[in-house]
């Protein structure tokens, strides 16, 4: 389910209580928000929490739009972009260098199988309920349509979290219609997110099947690009920034046993009255 990031925040927000004592709304785990680095960044620090970023597919030898067959290598780095919406905000670029000087093979590529090249966040969720992931999504205007957000709570093998997001060209997710340029997820029900020391997030490519508004034919085994058609095969990428994965604190053994404590002494007193 997709949200904007203020409403994440009230559904995130803990539903027990207990004599009174409400649970604390949604925590930030881990966060990353980028500053300029020195490129390349292939794996940036988290600002906040622990966790580890990585992007996917960026290494590789495929074929590219002028037949270029050099192979490529991740050459990730943080970039500022610039929207009438949002203003200059730095963001973590996606993409490869080819190894020959002067070639465009910049390692986004339609002969990628579908799920193999994006970025991935694995984030230990221990102590943790209602987990929820959100992030600030821009595409180019050659940057591929179709994003798949993937969980894992293995870090081995990813599921499908709902339909595709279509890319905004030149902008983040949503455009200008949108209030601010954040997706906000709420995994609370998916089994094993809490409490997970594996848990991960796969922001992939995907190409676009019959039910998409960009859907390029049955017989086109390209991916599409953001501003329409086909993606080129040999320019543009996404990037990201404002990643957050969030969580409600389990309380602490010992405040558990307290708070039943508490509870049972109530209850005595009320009994005796």
């Amino acid at each position: 389910m997709i949200q904007s990031r203020k409403a994440f925040g009230m559904i995130a927000a803990a539903a027990f209580s207990v004599f009174g004592v409400r649970a604390a709304s949604a925590t930030v785990i881990t966060n990353w928000s980028f500053t300029a680095t020195v490129a390349p960044d292939n794996s940036p620090t988290p600002s906040t929490g622990a966790g580890t970023a990585t992007s996917l597919g960026m290494t590789n030898s495929y074929t590219y739009a002028g037949g270029e067959t050099t192979p490529t290598t991740t050459n990730d780095d943080i970039t500022s972009v610039t929207t009438s919406a949002f203003g200059a905000q730095d963001t973590w670029r996606i993409r490869g260098a080819n190894n020959k000087s002067g070639k465009p093979g910049n390692g986004w590529n339609n002969s990628a199988p579908d799920y193999t090249q994006g970025a991935e966040f694995a984030v230990d969720t221990t102590g943790f309920t209602n987990i929820g992931f959100s992030f600030d999504w821009f595409a180019t205007n050659q940057g591929i349509a179709n994003m798949q957000v993937r969980y894992s709570t293995d870090g081995v093998i990813f599921t499908n979290l709902g339909t595709d997001l279509i890319a905004t060209p030149n902008d983040y997710y949503g455009g200008a219609s949108a209030t601010e340029p954040n997706i906000s997820l709420d995994l609370s029900s998916i089994p094993g997110a809490s409490n997970d020391p594996t848990f991960a997030i796969e922001l992939v490519s995907v190409r676009p099947v019959a039910s998409d508004p960009n859907f390029l034919g049955a017989g086109d085994t390209n991916y599409a690009g953001a501003s329409g058609g086909d993606y080129n095969n040999s320019s543009g990428n996404w990037s990201f920034n404002n990643i957050s994965v969030t969580g409600t604190a389990v309380p602490e053994p010992a405040s558990a046993s307290l708070l039943g404590l508490a509870g049972l002494g109530l209850l005595r007193r009320r009994r005796g009255n």
